[in-house]
């Protein structure tokens, strides 16, 4: 097996349990304090999204890319970017400190402000993390301990000790403690099992090659984050946080439902910057192809399973009390059929030194997606935000292809069409198992099982070619 296949299944085996257990972990909290807690706490983890990018400042991409071409660099990359993060954890603090005088007006956001100090100090082990490190020497088996680590701590931490909702403070707590421990064995890995050094050259002219490079990323993932954020936040603060809370919950499925996706483009991320910077086109159209191929395999069942079971399945992770989130969600996984796809082109024109045409797409769209929602949001809900969030995304697929087209040209439509059957297939299961009543949990196992039968039958995919791409060196 290739080394792009063991990392692909390092990374999707513990990303998808990571993120399995950070489902249950918020499902379970979700039914505790109730849906105006839960509105509160999800509005200030996107809010925190915000903070956690600027600490970050688009660095691990540079990381990546600079220690993929020479892991000589390592000691210092790594030293320079700890030094500079330290600088944006202040800057990070003082904007927390402005959030939480300015939520002071009201005594109805105090709950807000206390749940939004304690998740602030998570911005310290969040700006350690140098997950990119192993990105960038291929080598995510350790990665993957650390999104076990950072999860499966909060999730054990709530189960025992979170029964009310006088508790919600332990959830930021928790997630502070899984974050530390996990940055220390990140270290522990960094220092004796690949044993790297650490050193510091941050000069002013460093600083100034990080703000330029960065800072693109920094604006480009908070404006890409409008979309997925910013409805939450406005619902929250105009229609109340059990409002917000209902439509976190569906966020929380389809945030789920993203980790999917990230898990394939990490591993093929690498890869797409080696093709290029090597110049073999021949090689970067095959990886991108199937990269492709195997992300319209994936969305296509996910969205129609979900359009057809949705109701049950808000009841059955949420509780009946979150039920009408099953209409946004519906709107969602229209957004979540977009972004798959629109994807491949986005981590593309990060991997090409396109990084400045991302940025304008995603600043066109995010402009939209913002606009709209503080015009049509507080005065028609969710549903509304939901579809606005779908439009922005469009908008994003629109002008990242049309970027993209000048490095790769590669067809997702040839490969929707001939998912057809598959998908088919499994929606007459679907409907039929959903007719006769049977849990929707079942009902989801059973209709992939026919789905995956489905693909090889209609030779979507076929053995051979999987089995070829196992084997095959560098995955092409």
């Amino acid at each position: 097996m290739n080394k792009v296949a063991k990392n692909f299944m390092f990374v999707s085996v513990s990303n998808l349990l990571a993120q399995v257990i950070v489902f249950f972990t918020g499902t379970h909290y979700a039914k505790i304090i109730g849906k105006s807690a839960f509105g509160d706490i999800t509005t200030v983890q996107a809010i925190m999204t915000y903070l956690t990018m600027l600490v970050l400042f688009g660095l691990q991409t540079y990381g990546t890319r600079e220690i993929a071409k020479d892991k000589e660099n390592t000691p210092y990359i790594v030293g320079d970017t700890f030094a500079f993060r330290a600088i944006l954890l202040i800057f990070a603090a003082v904007i927390i400190f402005f959030i939480y005088e300015l939520l002071g007006v009201s005594e109805k956001n105090n709950s807000l402000r206390l749940i939004l100090l304690v998740y602030g100090i998570t911005l310290i082990p969040a700006g350690m993390n140098i997950d990119w490190v192993y990105n960038g020497i291929q080598e995510m088996k350790y990665n993957a301990v650390y999104n076990i680590i950072k999860n499966i701590i909060p999730f054990i931490l709530i189960y025992v000790f979170l029964k009310n909702k006088s508790q919600i403070y332990y959830i930021p707590l928790f997630t502070f403690l899984a974050l530390v421990i996990g940055s220390v064995y990140q270290l522990y890995v960094y220092f004796f099992r690949v044993k790297f050094k650490l050193k510091v050259n941050l000069s002013r002219a460093k600083i100034s090659d990080y703000v330029n490079f960065g800072f693109p990323f920094l604006v480009s993932g908070i404006l890409a984050m409008i979309n997925g954020n910013v409805d939450k936040i406005i619902i929250e603060f105009t229609r109340g946080n059990t409002e917000a809370g209902i439509y976190s919950s569906a966020y929380y499925i389809i945030n789920f439902l993203m980790n999917v996706e990230t898990m394939i483009f990490t591993v093929v991320f690498p890869l797409f910057i080696n093709y290029y910077n090597n110049n073999d086109k021949k090689s970067l159209y095959k990886i991108v192809d199937k990269t492709t191929k195997i992300i319209v395999a994936v969305v296509m069942p996910l969205v129609l399973g979900g359009f057809i079971l949705s109701k049950d399945i808000m009841i059955i992770f949420f509780g009946k009390s979150y039920a009408e989130a099953y209409a946004p969600f519906s709107i969602l996984l229209i957004y979540i059929l977009i972004l798959f796809i629109r994807e491949v082109y986005g981590y593309g024109l990060n991997a090409w030194n396109m990084e400045k045409k991302y940025l304008k797409a995603v600043t066109f769209s995010s402009f939209f997606n913002l606009i709209m929602n503080l015009i049509l949001t507080p005065v028609y809900g969710m549903n509304v935000a939901a579809f606005i969030t779908v439009i922005s995304e469009v908008i994003n697929l629109y002008l990242m292809r049309k970027y993209s087209l000048s490095v790769v040209k590669v067809s997702s439509v040839k490969y929707i069409l001939r998912i057809m059957l598959p998908c088919f297939a499994m929606g007459i299961v679907t409907i039929a198992l959903k007719v006769f009543m049977v849990n929707a949990i079942i009902n989801i196992i059973i209709s992939a099982l026919v789905y995956i039968v489905s693909v090889f039958l209609f030779k979507y995919m076929t053995a051979s070619e999987i089995k070829d791409f196992l084997l095959r060196k560098n995955g092409v």
